[in-house]
């Protein structure tokens, strides 16, 4: 049994936290103390199946909310479930100093997220990266019935990569099959999590400008806009991350997206439309944070960022 850490009780962290728990480890999360009761009550998830949702109940939930109780204890892994920004805030890093020699997984999708963390524990070596491969959320959506909770969703043949020191990302693997959830190493997951959140991140800020209306991005100016930033994003990955891109370039087309969306909407288990307002709208700070980090190495490189510049300037103040 490990001692774990999720740094984040939110949807995403409640989920691998959970997990983590059902594989018989003994998880803590950390959170702010504002959270303690809430979180420490208990937590309620809703699995989301194509044909039932399986409710799933967890009582007894340990949290610590002081980065001097973490320093005090052992921990075998840490999972930061935080947002970019947030993983940049000077909590996080009081808690990345008091983690001592734990394997620290980074499921950020910043292109700088994993260096930074690298930057701020004791060794590189300790650093794991992934890429959240899952879908969750506060249930019920606004406007939207469903079950009270955190409701989630685990896409088929979509586990989880991890890439890193061997031993380290085994025993992270090892942690989530044995508790329900598909993950896999891979010799590094930097090049694929950078092409995905190239297309993804532009995509969405462009659904922001949109105004989330997810029916009406087909054949639109923010459609055009965010296709044109990813462009630019892409070859950004490519040149700083290594980045395999050339599946994703069927994409950068928008009759692409005028089959995909509605397919996408039909597919999922789940109100897409309602979960992106509500997800990224949480996130937006992460979402602008992304931009502008494709912004300054793009012209650190010497490529063009132009559309990338449009479209972040075209986003709402938060």
């Amino acid at each position: 049994m490990k001692r774990i850490l999720v740094v984040g009780a939110g949807a995403v962290g409640a989920v691998y936290g959970w997990h983590l728990h059902r594989a018989g480890h003994e998880v803590h999360f950390f959170v702010k103390p504002k959270y303690r009761d809430s979180v420490s009550a208990g937590l309620t998830l809703h699995r989301l199946r194509y044909r039932a949702t399986q409710r799933e109940d967890w009582s007894g939930v340990r949290v610590v909310t002081d980065p001097a109780a973490v320093a005090r204890g052992h921990w075998d892994q840490v999972w930061l479930t935080l947002s970019s920004d947030a993983l940049r805030g000077e909590l996080a890093a009081q808690l990345l100093a008091a983690i001592g020699t734990a394997t620290v997984v980074c499921l950020q999708p910043d292109l700088e997220d994993a260096d930074y963390v690298r930057t701020r524990v004791r060794a590189p070596e300790q650093v794991v990266h992934g890429l959240i491969t899952l879908i969750s959320y506060q249930s019920p959506l606004p406007g939207k019935a469903g079950p009270s909770g955190i409701a989630y969703f685990l896409p088929p043949f979509t586990p989880t990569p991890l890439s890193g020191t061997p031993e380290r990302v085994s025993g992270a693997v090892d942690a989530l099959r044995a508790g329900g959830m598909a993950a896999r190493a891979v010799p590094d997951v930097a090049p694929g999590t950078a092409a995905a959140t190239a297309l993804m991140q532009p995509m969405i800020a462009a659904l922001e400008v949109g105004h989330w209306r997810l029916s009406a991005l087909p054949g639109s100016e923010p459609l055009r806009m965010g296709l044109r930033a990813v462009r630019e994003a892409l070859a950004i990955a490519r040149k700083t991350a290594g980045a395999r891109t050339a599946g994703f370039l069927p994409l950068l087309r928008p009759w692409t997206w005028r089959l995909l969306l509605p397919l996408a909407a039909r597919l999922l288990p789940l109100p897409l439309e309602s979960y992106l307002h509500y997800h990224f709208s949480k996130v937006g700070a992460q979402t602008r944070l992304m931009l502008e980090t494709y912004i300054r190495l793009g012209r650190t490189h010497g490529l063009e960022t132009q559309s990338l510049q449009k479209l972040r300037q075209a986003l709402p103040s938060l």
